[in-house]
């Protein structure tokens, strides 16, 4: 049977490399570390581990019955993964890896939905959270950024301003009445009491009818499409 211990060495450095890293979510890291331990659970073998422990509480409690009791118990447990070490190594030399796979294929799928389901579960909770930290990211740059203000000045040197506003606000023309009625537009209300220009659209020069929004307005001032004679700048 091929000796796989370097492979397991390269995995384990991947994995710690893979930990470090800096550019990987934390998210991520823990879900690694989570099916890990998952995994490797199912080969580990805590028996001395808890009967040393037990050992040191006794020894702290002075409770020597109990320290020759777990002694013992010690000593058998060593005995014991000895026995279980020999025929781990019966097995590893008389069969594959894919082969003890095969025999257990059954626990083996059971495992592999329970992982595939922590997976599923985990990515879903970090996805939700990244989405989450977007938004409200970009929310707050969205708070954060100032309204601009433009200048616009018609041939005869008269001028008005217009602060490119959005949302709400934005739906309110009376705000910048000088700078629609300067380029010969008129704020009216409709029934609903919704303001609206008049007239609502303008011709740019290739003859194509464009919302007179205050977004468009400044485009076409800005790339010279439409209101010839007005100049714009940012206040």
């Amino acid at each position: 049977m091929a000796n796989t211990h370097k492979d397991q060495t390269t995995a384990k450095h991947s994995f710690e490399e893979a930990q470090a890293a800096d550019s990987h979510a934390e998210q991520a890291k823990n879900l690694g570390t989570a099916i890990f331990k998952k995994i490797t659970s199912l080969s580990d073998n805590n028996a001395l581990a808890e009967i040393h422990a037990k050992i040191a509480a006794a020894a702290n409690q002075g409770d020597d019955a109990l320290l020759e009791k777990l002694f013992a118990q010690l000593n058998q447990a060593k005995l014991d993964q000895k026995n279980i070490a020999d025929q781990y190594k019966g097995i590893r030399g008389n069969n594959s890896f894919k082969t003890i796979l095969q025999a257990y294929s059954e626990e083996f799928r059971d495992l592999a939905y329970s992982i595939a389901t922590e997976v599923i579960k985990g990515t879903n909770v970090a996805l939700k959270e990244a989405k989450t930290r977007k938004s409200s990211t970009a929310a707050t740059k969205r708070d954060k950024s100032p309204a601009v203000t433009y200048t616009v000045t018609n041939a005869e040197g008269k001028t008005a301003d217009v602060t490119m506003r959005s949302g709400r606000a934005g739906a309110d023309l009376t705000q910048d009445k000088e700078f629609f009625e300067l380029l010969g537009f008129k704020i009216e209300t409709d029934e609903a009491g919704k303001e609206h220009t008049n007239p609502t659209h303008f011709k740019l020069s290739n003859g194509k009818e464009v919302e007179a929004k205050r977004a468009a307005i400044v485009k076409a001032i800005k790339e010279k499409t439409a209101f010839e004679g007005f100049t714009i700048a940012p206040k």
